[in-house]
This record gives C-alpha cells, structure tokens and sequence, in this order.
C-alpha cells in the first residue's frame, strides 16, 4: 500500500489525523507574543500525535517511508522558521535525528551545527549529547560509504574537524581518526595515514596491522637520499684484519 493510500485510510479512521499541516506547510511564524505561544503549542501537539502514531509502525522500512515523505517535509518549514528566529526549541533535535533517519546528510549536517551552536536538546530519550550523536551518526554513514567505495567527503572532514573540539568520548575519537587513516590510505598519503594511526591507538583504536602497513608504504616511498644508508661490504683484506 502506498503512502498516500495509507494516509488516506488512516484519515478515515481518524478524521483528526494529520490537522495542521495548513500551518506547518506555510512555515510562518505569527507575530504577536500570544499568537507565536499559540502556533508552538499547536504544533507541539502535532509532533507528539505523530510521534505516538510513528511507533505503531513496526516496520522500519515503513517508517522510513513515512518520514521521508511525509514526516521531515511537514515539518521543515516550521524548522526553517524556528531557524530563522534563533530558537533553541526542541522540535528542531526531533527533526535533526528525523533527518540522519532518512539519510538526508546534507541537511542533516546543516541543522546539526545549528543546532550545536544554539543549544538545542537532544530528544529526552537519547543518552548522547548532540556533538556525540552527530559524530556517531556521521561516522556510521562514513563507513557505509567507504566500504562501498565512495567518498566521504565533505561531511566527514567537516565532521572530523569540528570534533577536534567537543568533548567526545575516546571511544569515538579512536573510530573516527582509524576512519580518516583508511581514506589516507586509499589516497595512498601515507604520512597522513601514519599519523591517524598513531592517534588513533592513542585512543584505544586496535591499529597495529593497518598502521604497520601504512608505516612500511610510507619508507618505501621515501627518496632514495632519505633512506639510511646501507653499510659497505668490507674488503677481503679489511674483513681479515690485515691492513
């Protein structure tokens, strides 16, 4: 059954379902104090009705589905409204993980830092600070994609930078630095490589193997004056002690 025809059936059986998206679709914030604490409880509600409707799915292809094509485009304009106003309102942490959800990387990313700079909570039942779901998040769709053999890039470098900053669990910094290592590696940058290794068993990452490796790659690609020196072969004479 397709999306709509679920909606549609679901809209029989509950007539209230899916009321005030009239608001949510013009994304305009009124503008009177009373009026604006009037639009955030309404739609306050709504995100707590489809939330509640969201976890009777049990398929998780479906919900999915339901987000991508109903759910984040919703709620995006009132995001971009709540944006627009430097709100901190925790709607936006939902739509956040919403997002990563769906595989929307690009505009996850973008609510993401917005939301790190503006002190915007996680949703209650996550553990992790942002700066840490973020990482964990971004890191999980990085490996995906190297594995596949696709780049990374930019989100994970922008990821990786930022992190150089956050107080993030070791745990996480071991994974990302081996990470960044394995695409120095693939670039054949050897030092780079080297050097994320080197952090990253600093951090508790088990490296030895790739760091080894990498180590090896690296003096081999060394110029020839760089190397060490091999010792000279003694003469006969010199080996017998004659002269």
């Amino acid at each position: 059954m397709s999306l709509m025809k679920r909606f549609q059936e679901k809209k029989k059986e509950d007539p209230g379902y899916g009321e005030g998206e009239s608001f949510s679709v013009l994304g305009t914030m009124p503008t009177t104090a009373i009026a604006r604490q009037q639009a955030v409880t309404g739609f306050e509600k709504e995100l707590e009705d489809d939330l509640a409707k969201l976890k009777l799915i049990r398929s998780k292809k479906q919900k999915e589905t339901e987000k991508a094509e109903h759910l984040v485009p919703k709620y995006m304009p009132v995001v971009e409204t709540l944006k627009a106003s430097g709100s901190d309102h925790p709607l936006l942490g939902q739509i956040l993980v919403w997002l990563f959800d769906i595989a929307d990387i690009h505009a996850g990313m973008a609510l993401a830092l917005y939301c790190i700079e503006h002190g915007v909570p996680m949703p209650e039942r996550f553990r992790r600070d942002l700066p840490t779901f973020l990482c964990d998040t971004i890191l999980a769709w990085a490996d995906g994609e190297h594995e596949a053999g696709r780049s990374v890039e930019p989100y994970f470098g922008q990821v990786c930078e930022l992190a150089e900053g956050w107080d993030i669990p070791d745990e996480v910094s071991a994974k990302m630095l081996k990470l960044k290592g394995l695409v120095a590696m693939d670039l054949e940058s050897w030092a780079e490589a080297v050097t994320h290794f080197e952090r990253a068993e600093e951090y508790g990452a088990k490296v030895k193997t790739v760091l080894g490796k990498a180590r090896k790659k690296l003096e081999s690609a060394k110029p020839a004056e760089e190397k060490p020196a091999e010792p000279a072969e003694a003469s006969g004479a010199e080996a017998e002690g004659t002269v």
